[in-house]
């Protein structure tokens, strides 16, 4: 059976939240203070941003230039340590994004394909940015069981897939404000813009509920904001920013764009 088909069939399991039994779809997780989540104990790669896995000897601006995925054609594998209950919740993310991009990108089984995406359950939630391999397989991680999740699960495709964290847009500043003072000190890189010649906002306005987005408490070192709106009628945004369980619209453009979907 193929992915495509098999996605299909597995759509109507998403329509009530996109959970594992025994977990509260009102309560998505934060991706950036899930306990023991963001260790990373692999001697070749570094996370970026808390969840971006740069190869040790890579800068952090080689990473937007990531090319795409073919087509919008995307391998896969798991390992084996998923359930099938579990790999139904990752599938979720999968099929929502094909459903939403009318399947101008699409998920297949590896089969004899030269690249892929293994999803595993490492140190985390984290993934590569774009498709940074040639041949061979391209890591992304799922760590069970906090990072088996829709939301989760559909960030980091979205990094996968070729894209950055929102608040890293050059011009951020205009629409939020940064509190480093409550910041993890080790975490504080994880906030940094991208100048305008490295990143593209595909011309869309800055979006607050964007998947892409931090949490309003990403990296806490005590409990208080860490970013919070400041344009103008946006500010009860705050308590959003970072919870939403679904792809924004302008999510979807700018995937469609990237992708050149009709």
């Amino acid at each position: 059976m193929s992915i495509r088909i098999f996605l299909g069939l597995l759509t109507f399991l998403f329509c009530k939240g996109n959970v594992i039994p025994g977990q509260d779809p009102k309560n998505v997780p934060n991706l950036f203070n899930l306990p023991g989540m963001l260790v990373n104990n692999r001697s070749d790669i570094v996370l970026m941003e808390g969840d971006i896995a740069l190869s040790k000897h890579t800068d952090r601006t080689a990473y937007i230039q990531s090319p795409k995925w073919p087509n919008g054609i995307v391998p896969i594998e798991f390992d084996g340590a998923f359930t099938e209950e579990q790999k139904n919740v990752i599938i979720g993310a999968m099929t929502t994004i094909s459903q939403n991009t009318n399947d101008c990108i699409r998920f297949v089984w590896r089969n004899n394909n030269p690249a892929w995406l293994r999803i595993h359950s490492g140190q985390g939630c984290w993934s590569y940015m774009g498709k940074t391999v040639s041949s061979g397989q391209q890591d992304l991680s799922l760590q069970i069981p906090g990072c088996v999740h829709h939301s989760v699960a559909l960030h980091e495709f979205l990094h996968a897939l070729g894209f950055a964290h929102e608040h890293t847009r050059p011009d951020r500043d205009t629409y939020v404000r940064v509190y480093y003072e409550n910041i993890e000190p080790s975490q504080t890189f994880a906030f940094d813009k991208f100048p305008s010649n490295q990143v593209n906002t595909f011309n869309q306005a800055y979006d607050y509920g964007s998947i892409m987005h931090y949490r309003n408490d990403a990296f806490s070192i005590n409990g208080r904001p860490t970013v919070k709106p400041i344009l103008a009628g946006y500010e009860n945004w705050e308590s959003y920013m970072g919870r939403g369980d679904k792809m924004s619209a302008q999510d979807i453009q700018k995937l469609k764009t990237y992708y050149g979907c009709p």
